[in-house]
Order: structure tokens, then sequence, then C-alpha cells
């Protein structure tokens, strides 16, 4: 995963990540003042819209907007900004996939979404990861962020989007599973081997974006001895 933060101006955060074949550029305004009809009188409220690569929006790119909203939504402190709003727009690049497909999409955009709201500095419990994954039709081999031509090949095809954390001895741990969705057919036990191997995926992917966050605050404050 290639990921960059500060990308875009007039905006209070930004991000752009690229993976294996798929692009997605996120900006992130707020918190500021929502309309009438979207105020939440306890909580901040999001907005989220996604831009498809081709043409105009569609069921397609409101189905990812549910799922994002989805993942993001446990892991925002949400209450320490009430009546607010935070706006999150999505520009997909390179979609990487057919328009049947929305797995890859999902994935960049959950992780593009972290990390600008990092770079916004909106509070934030915890943080998710996400990752597409196949499995074979051949040999039911799992294929963990498969490119365009891997997923023409694939039987099923998963989006796995964790929640997680530190513990106390600064080791990674996973909180909760934040999203889980999948096409096409499949086993119990292929799904569970699918949830293991998107685990270590979204550590992994923890590991960099954690390193992203702390580049980019070496960047912004001048807390070097």
């Amino acid at each position: 995963m290639q990921a960059s933060t500060q990308v875009l101006s007039h905006v209070d955060g930004s991000s752009t990540v690229l993976s294996n074949g798929t692009k997605v550029i996120c900006s992130v305004s707020g918190p500021i003042e929502p309309k009438a009809r979207q105020e939440l009188p306890t909580q901040l409220s999001l907005e989220i819209i996604v831009k498809p690569a081709e043409g105009v929006q569609s069921t397609r790119e409101k189905l990812v907007e549910d799922q994002v909203r989805a993942v993001l939504t446990p892991v925002l402190a949400r209450y320490l900004h009430p009546r607010q709003l935070v706006q999150i727009c999505f520009q997909v690049l390179e979609a990487g996939e057919r328009v049947e497909y929305t797995v890859k999409e999902v994935s960049v955009c959950v992780n593009a979404a972290i990390l600008a709201l990092i770079d916004a500095g909106v509070p934030m419990l915890s943080m998710g990861c996400g990752t597409s994954l196949g499995i074979l039709r051949e040999n039911g081999q799992i294929i963990v962020n498969p490119s365009f031509e891997q997923l023409e090949q694939c039987e099923s095809v998963h989006v796995c989007c964790l929640e997680l954390g530190t513990d106390v001895e600064k080791n990674v741990e996973v909180r909760n599973v934040l999203l889980l969705d999948s096409v096409g057919s499949f086993s119990e036990t292929q799904l569970f081997q699918v949830l293991e191997a998107g685990e270590k995926e979204c550590i992994r992917l923890y590991t960099e974006m954690r390193q992203t966050a702390k580049e980019k605050v070496a960047r912004d404050f001048i807390w070097k001895g």
C-alpha cells in the first residue's frame, strides 16, 4: 500500500491511497455546522460522498458509502462534537475491479478515510483497517488484495474491515469486526480462513498506517530534540 497525507488544499484533511491497482483520494472537512436535517443532538454526524472513476453516481456508490459509514462510525469519538458534521469525500481514480464488485474500493476508501481523519485532527477512539480477499475457483487458494485479473478467477470475493488498537504493552490487538461482506459461493470453513487471512493483513496495514501518521506528526510539529 502506498499512502500519503496533506495532498489537497482548502480542506481540513486529505489523503491518497494506492493498493494493487485501486487508487482513491479522500478529503475531510469538519467538524462544521450541519444542515438541520443532518444534525444529531448528542453526536457528530457523518456525510460521506463517493464519486466513481467513470460515469456518475449510482446505487453502487451508495452501497460503498453505507459500508464506509458503518466502518467509520464506531471508531470516531462522536460524542466530543455534538450537533456538528464531518464531510468525507472520495474520488476513485482507479477502480481496479469491474462494476460488479466493490470490495477493493471499499477497503481502500476505509484506509484513505482513516488517514484523512487523522490529518484533519478529528478525534478517534481506535483505527479501522480494511482489505479485500478472494478465493480462487481453481484450487480454493485465498488471495489477499487480489489484482483485477485475479478477481476474474475467484469463486468468491470478500472485504474485511477490523477495528484495531494497542494494549498496555504496545501490542496490536483486534477489537472488533466492523465489516465482512462477501459475493459468490463459499463454505463456512473458507469464511473463517478468509477472516484469519484478513486479520493478518489488517494488522500489517495498521502498522503501515501508524507509521504514515507518525511521519505526518513529525512534519507538522517541531518536537525533535
